[in-house]
């Protein structure tokens, strides 16, 4: 019981109006005692004028407190609600990690799965995740990541959602419902281990359908949190799934790793977005034993093909500028030197000395 100040009658629906509270639907939440159970929050609802009454009334008799009269409200779909619909308890989960993806792909993660979140499948029908996502487009509010086109991992709107659909087949498969409609990867993609369980879709070609073939409604529940996301399955559950390891043959060898450029990283920076892996053929096998004593077996083959680790990387910085040229310096002027001293005349010698034989007689 919380007790509340109340200055006067005119303070009364001030207090109400701050007191009132709408019913929330029933959830499903984890108790350590109890497993998992369906909890509900009622709604508060008061009459204004049997409150001020209540409050008149005990101020006459010179009390000091008084009751608030309060109307309980429970929401139209309650633990009864769940209940008429055959949604009574946890009858599958599964839970797959995103740990290093970029954040245009978890924010689809998370788009996608607000859009699983609290879809009901009745009975003897089929789901549909195209039907139930519907378009995936920036016009519906998905944004660019990386995807897988042919050969190559690109940029398109939507990456992502393929975390949400395996993680919805797993939940599928491993409560032993009937597979309609599923296609693997073209790899074996790393955020989806263990191999051999995945469900990639495309709009509007590629779908993921599976049966509802229990005695009552289902209840898909998801959780992303961190990089993990998890979906859960509640309805009645009438029978129990086992599977076996993945049975993996004919493996051939990863190509060498592949590089894109990324301008949003800096350079020297790198993110792997694909991780290396062998291409091979992979088989899932499938046991469902229901209450009644049926036993169905069934296959799962997937049929994946060499890939390569890809990378984002920083694009190369711009080269240094050039330093400008400095301005061309002129050969300096040659000094002249010195002119030599002018020699002084010599004076003629004789062409004839006084001893030269031609003077002889």
């Amino acid at each position: 019981m919380q007790r509340y100040k109340v200055g006067g009658v005119g303070e009364i629906e001030g207090l109400i109006q701050k007191l009132s509270r709408p019913p929330t639907p029933a959830k499903w939440v984890f108790t350590k005692d109890r497993g998992w159970v369906a909890v509900e929050r009622p709604g508060y609802a008061f009459g204004p004028q049997n409150a001020k009454n209540a409050y008149l009334k005990a101020l006459q008799e010179g009390k000091k407190e008084f009751r608030l009269p309060v109307a309980y409200q429970r929401s139209s779909r309650g633990v009864v609600y769940w209940h008429t619909l055959g949604v009574r308890e946890l009858i599958s989960e599964a839970t797959t990690t995103f740990y290093g993806s970029i954040p245009s792909r978890i924010y689809n993660i998370a788009h996608a799965s607000a859009k699983l979140d609290g879809v009901l499948i009745p009975p003897d029908t089929t789901f549909s995740y195209l039907q139930t996502v519907g378009e995936i487009s920036a016009r519906t509010g998905f944004r660019e990541a990386y995807v897988i086109v042919g050969d190559k991992t690109e940029t398109g709107v939507g990456g992502g959602v393929c975390q949400t659909s395996t993680t919805l087949f797993r939940a599928a498969y491993f409560a032993g419902l009937p597979i309609l409609e599923r296609r693997p990867h073209s790899y074996q993609v790393g955020y989806y281990s263990p191999t051999g369980l995945d469900a990639a879709v495309y709009y509007p070609t590629q779908d993921l359908k599976f049966k509802n073939d229990t005695p009552g409604y289902i209840l898909i529940q998801t959780q992303v949190r961190g990089y993990r996301t998890t979906y859960r399955f509640f309805g009645t559950k009438d029978r129990d799934t086992t599977w076996t390891k993945p049975l993996v043959r004919n493996v051939i060898p990863a190509p060498p790793t592949r590089f894109i450029v990324d301008a949003s990283l800096r350079y020297g920076q790198r993110k792997q977005i694909d991780f290396s892996a062998p291409g091979a053929q992979v088989t899932v096998y499938r046991t469902v034993t229901f209450d009644d004593g049926r036993v169905v077996k069934d296959s799962l083959f997937s049929q994946y093909r060499p890939w390569a680790a890809v990378y984002l990387v920083g694009p190369t910085p711009p080269p240094p500028p050039k330093p400008e040229p400095k301005p061309e310096e002129k050969p300096a002027e040659p000094v002249p030197a010195d002119p030599l001293p002018t020699p002084a005349p010599v004076p003629p010698s004789d062409p004839l000395g006084p001893d030269d034989p031609a003077t002889s007689p």
